[in-house]
């Protein structure tokens, strides 16, 4: 559920953020998005809403599992240490 979770909330960052890089990569003297507002503004007029998930589930499919394995360790760390769990 973190993994799901997380991955929720911080995917439309994550679209912004890649679409800002794209654009200053490209360097055509054009940009698409003068900030990250503009650029989440005109994807979801553009694309919708949904656009903002792009990439969820393999940004899901590679997160959750890492999130099982820390929890999963952590607990055990610290059972092994001594210290009471959550």
């Amino acid at each position: 559920m973190s993994g799901l979770a997380a991955t929720s909330l911080s995917c439309p960052a994550d679209v912004v953020k890649t679409r800002m890089m794209n654009q200053a990569a490209k360097k055509e003297g054009n940009v698409l998005y003068s900030s990250s507002y503009d650029c989440l503004v005109k994807t979801v007029k553009v694309e919708g809403i949904r656009a903002l998930w792009k990439g969820f589930f393999p940004t899901w499919a590679r997160l959750g599992p890492w999130q099982f394995v820390f929890w999963v360790s952590y607990e055990k760390f610290r059972k092994f240490a001594g210290l009471s769990s959550f």
